[in-house]
């Protein structure tokens, strides 16, 4: 029988190998997640921000609101400490996900710069 070690160890070579083998361009956010070392809870709670502030923005646009600043303030207050701001938005945007915000994101990192 392997041992539990043995066995982690081969199904992190597996990972490995099948990191390689997709076209990881087409997942940003997924592979910055693996290369960051977050945990599916650490993973999870990024994307339940996102989610949450997606509902706000989309609130906020039916009120006529036309700056988001704050959003982005509260994305860049909760993200994991482990991942950077504007690489985890452009990820989030390659990938699909979140676009309106994301985009909205993006237009105001933009403008700051």
């Amino acid at each position: 029988m392997d041992s539990m070690d043995h066995r982690i160890e081969r199904l992190e070579y597996y990972i490995q190998l099948l990191v390689k083998t997709v076209d990881m361009d087409q997942y940003p956010f997924y592979a910055m997640l693996i290369e960051k070392g977050l945990t599916k809870r650490e993973g999870e709670e990024v994307e339940r921000i996102c989610r949450d502030l997606a509902e706000e923005l989309a609130s906020q646009k039916a009120q006529g609101f036309v700056t988001f600043e704050k959003l982005l303030a509260l994305f860049a207050g909760q993200l994991n400490e482990n991942l950077d701001v504007h690489e985890t938005i452009f990820a989030l945007y390659k990938q699909g996900m979140y676009t309106e915000l994301m985009e909205e994101f993006i237009e105001i990192i933009r403008n700051f710069d």
